[in-house]
């Protein structure tokens, strides 16, 4: 059975009134949180006390010891308060918070996705923001669109993934083509064009920078639409930018443009680095796997970014996700959790941790950053923040829909499944998942 918001705050005073067996993360300074009152971001260092937990999908490999040394550390330093790490994979991550609230245990401070505040939102899981304190932080409201549930903050971004267009120009010059397209459709003519002698004119769906379930939610945003209403109680997926983005997938599969077959094979460079592509869906997070494998496109002009042009005669879009911090209610050190997040978000550590994970910091207002400024991909989504409005998730329902959504987009792109019966498919999967909150 489901867990609501209100079965949760009712299960949490049974807890706090008797259930000793059931204990949050770390206790200290500030006791538990309300979560229908706002964390207190304000409390000095010096009240601070005690211990508190980070749960993160991030900071695996060689960037674990940037996380430990150069931002745990100083926070430690500076606070007294000592940091537990529970690094978890992402494929895991929702098991594992599932699984600490039906426990009563869960970390103080939470790293999750895109898509994941507000189903855990209401839930009762995340403390409120203030907000005060976010609009102080200057983010642009692009990456601010995820963090809210009925009008209140429950997260904030703190590394991101972006994905756009990448073109080889020397491809696109052969064919006479000079400029980026300006619509869906002078894409679609491009990759026609730029298609034939070994190469696909647009790799889109190998999943190098993506699952086909993202892929079509980045062009549900071209074609002017969203995945749900502003309450996130109504699907909207399946309305006629849903039909449209559907479409637009198959017809360029349909004329040998898109090849679905074609896939970023596990370790290898993709068809985009190997040149079997001419224009492709990248990722700044491929920036890694270029330097290591294809250095030679790390190079100034070796590639050309654009952002994904409009199918509806609006501005382009940018695909945003990402990873985002939130306040565990269940804390019984609330006040050195928000310190905590506080530190996190701090310009300078910011810079550290997203060299460090090879992301993108939320703001291009840090410290200069080596490893930041020298990734083309990354300075490329700085620039175009304020288009990285192309987002999963916005119902409290969302984490049901993710897991099936997948599936339903590439029966469709396989097709064995007709674009209206998919529309229907989707529909139904939001529908019930709605029914359930």
């Amino acid at each position: 059975m489901p867990v609501s918001r209100r079965t949760l705050l009712t299960a949490s005073g049974a807890i706090a009134a008797g259930a000793a067996t059931l204990t949050a993360a770390a206790c200290g300074s500030g006791g538990e949180m309300d979560p229908e009152e706002p964390v207190d971001l304000d409390v000095p260092d010096s009240a601070l006390t005690g211990s508190i937990g980070l749960l993160t999908p991030d900071f695996v490999g060689d960037a674990r010891a940037p996380l430990d040394e150069e931002i745990i550390a100083p926070f430690t330093e500076r606070t007294g308060v000592s940091v537990s790490v529970d690094q978890v994979d992402w494929n895991k991550l929702n098991e594992k918070i599932s699984t600490g609230i039906a426990g009563g245990i869960i970390a103080d401070v939470i790293m999750t996705g895109v898509g994941w505040t507000q189903p855990f939102a209401e839930k009762g899981i995340f403390a409120e923001i203030p907000a005060d304190f976010i609009e102080s932080l200057g983010f642009d409201e692009s990456v601010l669109v995820s963090t809210r549930f009925e009008g209140k903050y429950y997260s904030l971004p703190q590394a991101l993934d972006l994905r756009f267009l990448g073109t080889h120009p020397d491809l696109l010059a052969a064919r006479g083509i000079t400029e980026g397209p300006a619509s869906l459709d002078e894409l679609a003519a491009m990759a026609l064009e730029l298609t034939g002698d070994g190469v696909v004119g647009l790799d889109y769906l190998s999943g190098s920078a993506g699952s086909a379930r993202q892929a079509f939610v980045f062009l549900l945003y071209a074609f002017g639409g969203r995945m749900f209403s502003e309450d996130g109680l109504t699907p909207m997926l399946h309305e006629e930018p849903g039909r449209l983005a559907l479409q637009w997938m198959l017809d360029r599969i349909s004329e040998g443009s898109i090849d679905y077959d074609l896939q970023a094979a596990e370790g290898q460079p993709s068809p985009f680095q190997q040149r079997r592509a001419a224009i492709s869906l990248v990722s700044t997070g491929n920036w890694v796997t270029w330097t290591q494998m294809t250095p030679e496109l790390c190079e100034e002009g070796a590639v050309d970014l654009h952002l994904m042009p409009s199918g509806a005669g609006g501005d382009p879009v940018m695909f945003q996700g990402g990873t985002f911090l939130s306040l565990s209610s269940l804390s019984k050190n609330k006040d050195a959790a928000g310190a905590f997040m506080k530190h996190m978000l701090d310009p300078e550590i910011l810079g550290i941790a997203n060299a460090a994970t090879g992301k993108v910091p939320p703001t291009p207002d840090i410290p200069p950053n080596e490893q930041i400024e020298s990734s083309l991909l990354t300075q490329f989504g700085l620039q175009n923040l304020p288009y990285a409005g192309a987002t999963e998730g916005g119902s409290a329902a969302y984490m049901e829909v993710r897991t099936n959504l997948d599936g339903i987009v590439e029966t469709c792109l396989t097709g064995r499944a007709s674009v209206q019966q998919t529309l229907d498919d989707m529909k139904a999967l939001c529908d019930g998942a709605i029914s359930r909150i």
